[in-house]
């Protein structure tokens, strides 16, 4: 008997601990799954952003291209058009063939031959004209509206993540009267740093915030990550770059428009900003089909061949194509002017639509060579392969035609869209294509004379262009890991929701003089949990008498199996993911980092904080894009619109506050 009342005090004792294990490995799973579901559903949301974006920039890709066809169709309707003017004044064209009268000279031959392309070129340019005249305004004005949806589906995203972990948290707490689970004030935080980095890194105090992770507690700070000074280990500036995405601390989607803002941007975010422009023409110069980029209409006869030579160690190969006859060469280009007028002091270059075509008649010489040098045991080593353009002929026609927004940013003359000398390499760029050829290098000189590189106003540019459109593209930090910035939210539990043998829903193992006290887990055989008395920040928490836990996310570029594709905001192809809290995210849990003295956020009552979110939300997103927005708008309707758009962001923006508010609330 004395031995199996001994058994059965350590069986009951075993039955409380293994009770008191179970509820907690529960509770702790239950706060860690709810805390993961808020994390992740935060950067899915993010990730669904990225991809509206990926789908309206490249519906903004395609709009583009179609104002590109108008302006190309100009050029090429006028360089038939004009083929009298042209003709009729280059001085080669002006002997006669026939001394009887009229005594017909060349260009009256030239002219007469020619007369079915004239009139195609007329009636071609007189349909495309009052096109010009309105498509692009409508289009481009099209694009900047698709622009500033970006922007007001950006807010709208951030109202969802500010709904998003009450949501999910309320949705894990068990059914039982009196289970809680708590979305911690420091996720307010947590997403209002994450919006700052996403949209306007250059905005958060960085230095701020490598002071405080400086002065950590070295027992669990960088200073402990890094004990020895090791080159294994991380120091300050690892930590910060893990959390904020890179040493130099850039936006994750840049807007194109920077100088839109009503504050500064940084000299990161602007050279950024400047390269997506580039990257931008570059990727609508990709995109242009046949017509746009290599408009070819040759009237030619010619014969090719290609001779192999052996020297030794030199290897040469060499082909050649010669053709005769009359070569019709063009090209459209969405390219800028350095020189603009109206661009000189901006920070991003003037984009607009540019369009050259000649008419010349001679011959190419279009020669092919490769020179290898092969040596025993190393291999052939390829010294020079590309192909060498020759050739000559005199003046047909040409044509220009520029899209601008502003007047002066138009090209002028003939070197500022290029000269034949382009031409003579066949692997150097050329956004006109043949149309730099030496073939047509006589027609380029004769239209200088003739002043239709943009001189000509009246007949060779048009305004109707609302300008590059303002979008967001990837930040350059992050096009090289594929990666967002880190999506944190931090759930809690209080203690007397844990129903442990301490707890008086539990087994109620304590005093019974002080049943009434709470914090009172000092009984017989309880568990003794106690609340966290080391945070200094545990307001963040509400109170130290709760479990906690803090999760993350982030987006990534994840491409199909197969498809080989760098990071980038043209393509829909971003996820969401758990990651593990960065050591930063970690020390501002703990109360070692103060995240609201960085962010100057003191009051954390949800009105505050969602007047802080939206007010830099306003002023660095929204305003941005509705100013440029209605500074492009077409004057006719501007001040119809201009009223209706104000009043519905201003309307829209009172109403994701007041959501926000209400998410924070509960």
């Amino acid at each position: 008997m004395v031995f199996g009342l001994l058994f059965m005090g350590i069986t009951v004792i075993a039955l409380i601990l293994l009770f008191n294990q179970g509820i907690l490995t529960r509770d702790r799973v239950q706060l860690e799954n709810a805390a993961d579901a808020a994390a992740y559903s935060q950067a899915k949301l993010f990730a669904r952003h990225q991809n509206l974006i990926a789908y309206t920039n490249r519906a903004i890709v395609a709009n583009e291209l179609s104002i590109g066809q108008v302006v190309a169709l100009m050029s090429w309707a006028k360089r038939y058009a004009n083929i009298p003017r042209w003709v009729n004044s280059f001085p080669a064209y002006q002997i006669p063939i026939a001394l009887i009268p009229p005594k017909p000279m060349i260009s009256d031959v030239l002219a007469t031959v020619t007369l079915p392309y004239q009139i195609l070129g007329m009636g071609v340019r007189a349909a495309a004209a009052p096109m010009l005249n309105v498509y692009p305004n409508v289009v481009s004005s099209f694009n900047l509206i698709m622009g500033f949806f970006q922007k007001a589906f950006a807010i709208a995203t951030l109202e969802a993540q500010a709904r998003i972990p009450g949501q999910i948290v309320a949705q894990h707490r068990l059914d039982k009267p009196g289970d809680e689970l708590d979305v911690a004030p420091l996720s307010s935080l947590l997403l209002v740093q994450n919006f700052i980095l996403s949209y306007f890194a250059d905005y958060l105090p960085v230095d701020a915030l490598l002071d405080q992770l400086r002065g950590a507690d070295p027992g669990t700070g960088a200073a402990a990550a890094n004990p020895g000074g090791t080159a294994n280990e991380p120091d300050e500036e690892d930590l910060l770059a893990d959390f904020v995405g890179s040493y130099t601390p850039g936006s994750m989607l840049v807007n194109t428009s920077p100088e839109m803002h009503s504050k500064t941007a940084s000299a990161t975010d602007g050279l950024t900003s400047r390269n997506a422009s580039r990257m931008f023409a570059a990727t609508i110069n990709e995109q242009r089909n046949a017509w746009l980029s290599d408009r070819n209409f040759d009237a030619a006869v010619g014969f090719g061949a290609e001779l192999p030579i052996h020297l030794g160690f030199i290897n040469i190969k060499l082909g050649f194509n010669f053709q005769v006859g009359v070569f019709n060469n063009g090209g459209t280009a969405y390219v800028y002017n350095p020189l603009s007028i109206s661009g000189a002091g901006k920070s991003m270059p003037v984009y607009g639509w540019a369009s050259l075509d000649f008419s010349s008649m001679g011959f190419k010489l279009d020669v092919d060579l490769m020179i290898e040098l092969c040596l025993p045991l190393v291999g052939c080593v390829t010294i020079f392969d590309d192909g060498i353009n020759f050739g000559f002929g005199l003046p047909l026609g040409g044509g220009t035609h520029q899209l601008v927004t502003n007047p002066g940013d138009e090209f002028l003359f003939g070197p500022q869209w290029g000269t034949p000398a382009q031409g003579l390499l066949k692997s150097k760029p050329r956004p006109y294509a043949e149309a730099m050829h030496p073939v047509h290098a006589t027609t380029w000189a004769w239209g200088n004379v003739l002043s239709v590189f943009g001189l000509n106003r009246g007949e060779d540019v048009n305004n109707g262009y609302s300008g590059s459109p303002s979008f967001f593209v990837l930040g350059g930090d992050h096009a090289e890991t594929g990666r967002s910035k880190e999506f944190s939210v931090a759930v809690s539990k209080p203690l007397s929701a844990i129903r442990t043998s301490d707890n008086p829903d539990g087994l109620n193992l304590r005093p019974t003089g002080d049943t009434g006290n709470v914090l009172n887990r000092q009984g017989r055989f309880a568990l003794q949990t106690e609340g966290v008395d080391d945070n200094p920040l545990v307001a963040l928490w509400r109170d130290g008498e709760r479990m906690m836990t803090v999760s993350s996310a982030e987006t990534y570029f994840a491409p199909p199996p197969g498809r080989s594709e760098s990071p980038n905001q043209y393509s829909p192809f971003w996820d969401a993911r758990l990651r593990e809290p960065s050591r930063m995210v970690q020390m501002i849990a703990s109360g070692q980092i103060d995240l609201r003295e960085v962010l100057g956020l003191n009051n954390l009552s949800p009105s505050s904080v969602a007047g802080h979110l939206l007010g830099l939300a306003s002023d660095f997103v929204i305003k941005p894009g509705r100013d440029r927005l209605l500074d492009k708008l077409p004057t006719v309707i501007r001040p119809v619109a201009k009223p209706v758009i104000e009043e519905v962001t201003d309307t829209v923006l009172d109403k994701v506050t007041d959501g926000i508010i209400e998410a924070m609330d509960r």
